[in-house]
């Protein structure tokens, strides 16, 4: 079972030997002799941890980013849809201050982490402690900071735990570009991290999850990828894409330099825990022990109710039609050798690494002959996917059905494929296009697409600067599916605008004559009846690589909701909640919202 420090609660520790040290009466609750002994400063830094890191978009009680930001045209979405279809009210998007009294939220914990900051320096520890929980602390500072930035534009930088009495409490909005400076300079200060942490990311060596110098790095280049992208830079500032491509060639230089690379298998990138795999930078760890409560609910959400799932998180037929054919051609490209009918045939092997379709083999449960049905009527479920298919990203078909509610498997928030392609966007906006190829060609030949005769693995030759970035940002839909970035990318990019009018699709199935699906009879053409003297259903006899599958079904694209996506461009940069435009005055609301009077791009 996987040892994780970022889950110990704080309040067990109270309990024990350090209660005395930590059992303090003065306005931070934490005493001045905390920050003089290496452990409990540590159990102070592991439930900021705790409470800060993000997690699997599906699990309860998450921290940034919300359900809300997990909305997107891929796969149906169990959250709040206004942001889909134009119906966002000004109070919506409440990261900015969650609760003006609670002890948890955005707020608490930039408080929480100044209150480390403070008591560290002011501490007696070992300077090479200091330095390596102050790192820790900027990160995780910075963390908070570039999550409300690149939903609101600039806030207030707050860098010391404010006197109630004694300090201004109602503070202004600083600058956006203020708050991408003191990001910067929160995440240099983290850089400072221990390389060699790193080396350290085994189940059992309690650092998996800390920051290392080459998690700081690499989220460096993704505050800057996206200060340089249309949502803040609409004016294409070249010295911001310059800036962005250095901050992130660095973090390529220095991740491939401590032995950072793509994993072999991209069917197990996100599965594959053990040291072998060199790709993860940023990640939460999960035990799945139900003592601790340190177990994520995604494939409760993922899993088809057969093995103890619902109906959330289901891919849609737009995200199976943006994976390329195997020749690495899109499949509306002449010669691209697509069919219709059989759309899973000779596709990039991320598709059946991603998603799972009608009649598609899906070991669960350990069951390595178990096929997934979606058509209506079948008996293998309770409630079939609203969408026509279920995700098999990040779902462990090891897993039991009655432990689908208590998964283990780690949140994998920044890993080196994004570097790389973070990179490889970088690289095109300067100019840079062969750097962009070679990142891109890369993540294809892993993703086990053909070379083709001139090793682009399917790129188009000489392709434009508008072209490339067409093809960087499709990469990442379909690389990073179910990792929580195509809503940031549609954002930042302003593309969600571009979806307007657009519906989110699924797949219908209907049985065609004389085939029938009625209760478990075993009759020659029931697809829920055993094949007559056997234990085998005839719908598992379906073989989808021949002409028997479409004599069996039509299949019939369908919207999956009535109401077209409407994004609406104040929605690139959201309200500040009125509630806390009333108690400061002097925090103005964001331009396109109520009164305005703040200008996100500034």
């Amino acid at each position: 079972m996987k040892k994780s420090f970022l889950y110990i609660s704080l309040l067990v520790f109270l309990s024990s030997c350090v209660k005395e040290v930590l059992d303090k009466r003065d306005l931070t609750g934490v005493g001045t002799e905390a920050w003089d002994v290496e452990s409990t400063a540590d159990l102070y830094l592991n439930r900021s941890y705790s409470v800060i890191m993000p997690n699997w978009p599906a699990n309860a009680g998450q921290t940034l980013p919300f359900a809300l930001h997990n909305t997107t045209d891929d796969y149906s979405t169990t959250g709040n849809t206004a942001i889909l279809f134009g119906t966002l009210g000004i109070d919506a998007i409440n990261d900015f201050a969650p609760s003006a009294t609670s002890n948890t939220g955005t707020w608490y914990n930039v408080r929480r982490l100044n209150i480390l900051l403070q008591g560290v320096n002011a501490g007696k520890l070992p300077e090479a402690v200091k330095t390596r929980i102050k790192a820790e602390a900027y990160f995780l500072r910075a963390y908070i900071y570039f999550n409300l930035v690149k939903l609101y534009g600039g806030v207030p930088i707050v860098t010391k735990p404010q006197d109630w009495e004694n300090d201004e409490l109602l503070v202004p909005r600083n600058k956006t570009s203020e708050c991408i400076d003191f990001i910067c300079k929160d995440l240099d200060s983290a850089a400072l991290a221990p390389a060699a942490l790193q080396a350290n990311y085994s189940a059992s060596s309690g650092n998996r999850g800390r920051i290392t110098q080459a998690a700081a790095l690499a989220f460096k280049g993704r505050v800057l990828l996206y200060w340089a992208s249309a949502q803040f830079n609409p004016n294409n500032d070249p010295a911001r894409w310059k800036r962005a491509y250095d901050a992130n060639k660095i973090a390529f230089d220095v991740l491939t330099t401590q032995g950072y690379a793509l994993y072999p298998a991209f069917s197990a990138v996100l599965t594959d825990e053990s040291s072998a795999n060199k790709e993860v930078i940023i990640l939460r760890s999960y035990d799945g022990s139900t003592v601790s409560g340190n177990f994520n609910s995604y494939e409760a959400q993922a899993r088809p109710s057969s093995e103890g799932g619902g109906t959330g998180y289901n891919p849609t037929w737009n995200l199976v039609r943006a994976f390329p054919m195997k020749n690495g051609k899109a499949i509306t490209e002449t010669g691209s050798g697509y069919d219709s009918v059989y759309y899973w045939r000779n596709r990039d092997p991320r598709l059946d690494a991603t998603v799972v379709y009608n009649g598609a083999t899906w070991a669960l449960s350990g069951v390595a002959t178990r096929r997934q049905w979606m058509f209506a009527g079948t008996t293998s479920e309770t409630t079939i996917s609203p969408t026509g298919f279920y995700a098999r990203k990040g779902v462990n078909p090891a897993t039991l059905r009655t432990n689908a509610a208590y998964g283990g498997t780690d949140w994998i928030e920044m890993r080196f494929a994004e570097v790389m392609l973070n990179l490889a966007e970088c690289a095109n906006a300067t100019g840079l296009t062969n750097d962009a190829y070679t990142m891109m060609t890369a993540i294809r030949k892993r993703a086990g697409i053909d070379a083709g005769t001139d090793n682009l693995y399917g790129l188009k030759p000489g392709m434009t600067q508008a072209e490339m970035l067409t093809a960087i940002i499709n990469e990442r839909r379909i690389e990073f599916a179910f990792e929580g970035k195509r809503y940031d990318d549609l954002r930042r990019t302003k593309l969600w605008t571009t979806l307007n009018g657009t519906y989110r699709q699924k797949l219908v199935f209907a049985i065609k004559a004389p085939y029938v699906a009625t209760t478990n009879t075993a009759t020659a053409n029931n697809l829920n009846g055993f094949v007559p003297g056997t234990s085998t259903y005839l719908r598992d006899t379906i073989n989808l690589n021949t002409d028997s599958y479409a004599k069996i079904f039509t299949v019939t694209v369908a919207n999956l909701e009535s109401t077209p996506i409407n994004f609406k461009p104040e929605y690139y940069f959201y309200a500040i909640p009125t509630s806390n435009i009333t108690r400061d005055p002097n925090m103005k609301q964001t331009n396109g919202w109520g009164t305005g009077g703040f200008d996100p791009l500034q």
